[in-house]
């Protein structure tokens, strides 16, 4: 293999990622509060919309788009969204009040339409990773294994990471990867350019430096993230989330760069360890591995990092969403306003 991934690679990517653009089965309820039975153009009104996750869908944070529709054509009036200061709303239920203004021009009946969308790529991300091979058709290799990656990777047309003349892999070259490559399948079906606000193919080149720890000695990708404004930084582990990228340090001083997958609980609840996918010794390169929290040995839980991509808003929002509701069934009429010319 030169240059590309594999042909059956590639069927199942495409495989999975029309599974994760078609969407899911409702994961959250969502219902629209606050609207009156009679509105005046240009009134100003507040609206609330209420989410309760069902817990279907592993999605932590959460975008909310509220939409002004005319009954019957159901055509966008007008459009509000909230995300928290570009930070999406956590919690398994809320309330996310909005401020609107009805369009001086609107006339007739109109319903007010919500989404609860994702916050992150995660869900590219997972569909990415899960259609890497673990057959061993990539082996481990960290001393002299050059950029670690399956493929040559581009960025602008720009050639930022290699493919080694062998089919090896290593940690953060597997992960740059996988995050590479989720975002260009998700930039192509959606009509966008570029990662986040990475607009040059040197930013990226200094992008992947942090990642892979040549500029960075400690959080690596988790650092990468935020410090290109791609994303942010995940310090709750409560809020840990499938394809999160994950930067750990064991007691011993060694370190490892994988995709967080789960948590491994005791009884009690209590972390005690993680599930992840990367490349590592244990496997012989790509696969799934699992590790334990501990005071002297194993994982350092002071020194473990978890960074997640912020996606763009775009078709994905209703594509990807959680949940919808609307006030079609109760809507809205237009009257004239107080003043107006035709009230006399």
């Amino acid at each position: 293999m030169t240059g590309g991934i594999k042909k059956p690679i590639r069927a199942l990517w495409g495989f999975l990622l029309a599974l994760a653009l078609a969407g899911v089965s409702t994961a959250a309820t969502v219902t629209i509060t606050g609207v009156p039975g009679s509105a005046a153009p240009s009134q100003s009104l507040s609206v609330n919309v209420n989410f309760t996750k069902t817990g279907s869908d592993k999605e932590q944070r959460l975008v909310f788009i509220l939409e002004l529709r005319q009954v019957g054509s159901n055509a966008t009036l007008a459009k509000w969204t909230l995300d928290n200061s570009n930070a999406g709303y956590k919690g398994a239920s809320g309330t996310i009040p909005f401020s609107v203004t009805i369009p001086s021009n609107t006339t007739g009946q109109v319903y007010f339409a919500a989404w609860a969308s994702p916050w992150s790529v995660n869900r590219a991300t997972v569909a990415r990773y899960k259609a890497y091979p673990t057959n061993g058709t990539f082996t481990y290799l960290w001393s002299g294994g050059g950029y670690g990656v399956t493929q040559n990777l581009y960025y602008l047309s720009t050639l930022v990471a290699p493919k080694p003349s062998g089919n090896t892999t290593y940690c953060s070259g597997l992960a740059f990867d996988a995050f590479i490559t989720a975002w260009k399948d998700y930039n192509t079906s959606y009509s966008h350019t570029l990662i986040g606000p990475i607009s040059t193919a040197t930013q990226m080149e200094a992008f992947r430096k942090i990642w892979y720890g040549v500029t960075d000695a400690e959080k690596l990708a988790a650092r990468a993230i935020p410090d290109y404004s791609v994303g942010v930084e995940i310090t709750d582990w409560e809020e840990a989330q499938e394809g999160d990228f994950v930067q750990l340090w064991r007691h011993s001083g060694s370190g490892h760069n994988p995709l967080f997958v789960s948590w491994i609980r005791n009884g009690s609840g209590t972390i005690t360890g993680v599930n992840y996918w990367g490349s590592q010794g244990s496997t012989n390169g790509i696969g799934y591995n699992s590790e334990s929290f501990g005071v002297s040995s194993g994982i350092d839980p002071a020194r473990f990092y978890l960074g997640r991509p912020r996606k763009p808003r775009d078709q994905a929002d209703y594509d990807w969403a959680l949940g919808t509701g609307n006030t079609s069934a109760s809507p809205t009429s237009i009257t004239a306003s107080v003043g107006d010319w035709r009230d006399y």
